[in-house]
Parts: structure tokens; sequence; C-alpha cells
């Protein structure tokens, strides 16, 4: 039988990107659905994919390890369920819904134990984790693309496919901030409000921080972060970001800290605006050595990272996003078709303005149907 066929963008290696028809993924399993891509959003970890690192591995395994070729990048998406391979889920067939990304074993003893984030045996769309050896390994980067009927959320209609796609970072949100223990009525700092420290922000807002500074050097980013609702921006191009922080705070300093630079002198920074026992959560692990002084985390000051989210965290997030409380139609700033989809990384990789665009790159969409 001849295959069916799809167009893909198929990352051969690092740093090649290539536009092709490959077979559409089949069904490997009996709750597998397949579904049309409306949009899918370019993450940061993407980027990283690009360039030959496997940020998976390293936020969840805490180790380097290589990529397979010919992967499909894509797990920020959404679309319509075109296919089951189960008639038990035939009632999904034209449903509009948000994908949930990865599928944990649910035995191991992450699993087991409430973090299934941290599953080793993690199936993940966009990046080759758990798919054995393939030709290609599935993502959202293609005209279709598997999700599992379990974790398909159909979306209410007043929240746009477009939206939707952004509710992976969304729960990535969700899962920082409340890695970063707030305190009811505290005051929260995130270093870097790209979509992820955006994210954060927003977060942090429903477990309680009553007052949120974002600190950034991208214009955008910070115009952004008001539209979301942010109550201090700082401009860190143009003042002293540790200065501002004490001065909005009464000189005590935040309970918590997101970091998503991940340098030495971001994770300093941070370090040095916690009060007693608060928390800096990393949210860019690389590899390589990093070091702080000692007395940094004194006064039960700690440091953690954060990994992938919990399953429940995805269905919060939409609930939010449905409900008004979670805002992402600002961050939407440039949209792509897949053909194209070499410029959107060359775009954020650049961090440069594109012709005509009116501003920076904040968040790219691929819309593989256009």
């Amino acid at each position: 039988m001849e295959e069916k066929m799809m167009k893909a963008a198929v990352l051969e290696k690092p740093e090649t990107l290539r536009v092709k028809d490959i077979p559409i993924y089949p069904f490997t399993s009996p709750d597998e659905v397949l579904l049309e891509v409306e949009a899918c959003g370019v993450c940061g970890s993407d980027l990283r994919y690009y360039k030959g690192e496997n940020p998976w591995a390293l936020h969840t395994l805490g180790e380097e390890r290589p990529n397979p070729p010919n992967i499909v990048m894509g797990h920020e998406y959404a679309g319509t369920v075109v296919e089951v391979n189960d008639r038990a889920n035939q009632h999904l067939v034209g449903k509009r819904v948000g994908v949930l990304c990865f599928k944990v074993c649910g035995r191991c003893h992450f699993c087991l134990s409430g973090r299934e984030n941290l599953c080793k045996n993690t199936i993940h769309m966009g990046h080759g984790q758990g798919w054995g050896i393939r030709d290609y390994y599935p993502g959202a980067y293609a005209r279709y693309c598997l999700g599992w009927a379990n974790q398909v959320y159909p979306l209410p209609d007043n929240v746009s496919s477009d939206e939707a796609a952004m509710l992976d970072i969304l729960a990535v949100g969700l899962h920082v901030a409340s890695r970063g223990l707030v305190r009811p009525g505290g005051s929260v700092l995130c270093l870097g409000c790209g979509p992820a420290g955006n994210a954060i922000m927003q977060a942090a807002k429903t477990l309680g921080a009553a007052r949120t500074i974002i600190m950034d050097i991208s214009q955008t980013a910070l115009g952004i972060a008001e539209d979301c609702g942010a109550d201090v921006i700082l401009d860190a191009g143009k003042e002293d970001v540790a200065e501002a922080v004490m001065r909005e705070t009464g000189g005590q300093g935040v309970c918590s800290v997101y970091d998503s630079i991940g340098t030495k002198d971001s994770l300093n920074l941070g370090l040095s605006l916690l009060d007693g026992g608060g928390t800096l959560v990393n949210m860019a692990v690389h590899a390589g050595q990093i070091s702080f002084p000692g007395l940094t985390i004194g006064g039960e000051r700690s440091i953690r990272t954060s990994s992938n989210f919990r399953i429940f965290e995805f269905e919060a997030a939409l609930n939010y996003l449905a409900a008004g409380i979670f805002k992402v139609k600002p961050w939407l700033t440039h949209r792509f078709a897949l053909d194209d989809i070499q410029k959107a990384f060359d775009l954020l990789l650049s961090g440069e303005k594109s012709e005509g665009s009116g501003g920076q790159a904040f968040k790219a969409l691929i819309l593989p149907g256009t």
C-alpha cells in the first residue's frame, strides 16, 4: 500500500532544517490519534535542539545526550483530530484540541510518586525522546501530528488554536512558579521575560504573589510583560537591577527568583536579591561549570531547577487561559508558513527586527496549513 505523505520540517542534523515530504506518522499504540496541525509555537528549546543541544536530557536526566537525525521538532501545538486508532475514541474526531505533548510510563518510581515530569521513559513529541529508532521522529512542524486520546483537550470557542499552542509553555510556567515556593503576599523576580519568564510571572500571581518584578533588555519583551500584568518593569540596559529590586521591596528582597538566563552573572544576581528562606529556580540548565559565593545561600536560601510540568498543570493552564487569567495574545508577534520556517529560526536566533514587523520577535507561530 502506498504511504500517505505530508509536508514537514525535518532537522536532519544541527543547523540543517529542511522542508520536505515525509510519510504521515503511523499509529503505534491504540490510544494515539492523528491531528491536522493548525498552529505550533517555536519554543526556546527548539532553538537549542537546532544548535545541537538536547535540553530535555539536560533538564530531566541531568546529562548530555546526542540527538538522533531527522527530528521533526515542534511540541507546542493545537489542531483538529482527523483520525483515531481505536473506535472508542471516535468522539474526538472533528474536535479542535490543545495537545499535551509527552506521555509518561505510569509505572516507574517517579510516576508512582507524583513526579511524572521526571519519568525517564517519557515519549515526547518534537525531539525524539522515547520513540526508539525511526526514520522520522514525530513533531508538529508538519501538516499532521500524533497525540494521545486522554491528553488532547477540547478547546472552548473563546480560545483560538493560536492561543492554545501556548498551553505547553503556560503549563511550564505553572510548574516553575510552584518550584519557586511563592509565599502569598510576597514579591517575585523574573530574570528574563521572554515567553517562559512571562508565563512564570503570570503563574506566580495565581499562587499568591502580590508583586511581580520582571527584568529584561528587550523593549518588546518589557512592553508585552506590562500588557500581561507585570507590576514592576525593569530595563536592565538602563538601570541597576539590584538597586531597583531592593528599592521596590523596601530592602527586603524577594521570596522567589526565576532565572531564565542561566549564566553565572544571572545566578549571582538572583541569589543576592533573595530574602531569608527565598528560592531561586534556574530555568536554563547548561553543561559546564557555574559558581557562586557560598554565603549567598545562607539564611535558608536555596537553588532549585525545574523540568517539564505535571499532567494536571496542563489542564489548569487551559482553564486559566479560557477564564482570561492567562493572557497570551500579546505574545504572538510573528506567524510563518511551514515553508518559511527557516526564516522564523533565523529571526529568533538573531534577535533582530523583522522587516515591516514594527518590533522584535517575541513568540513565533508556524502555521502548517498556510
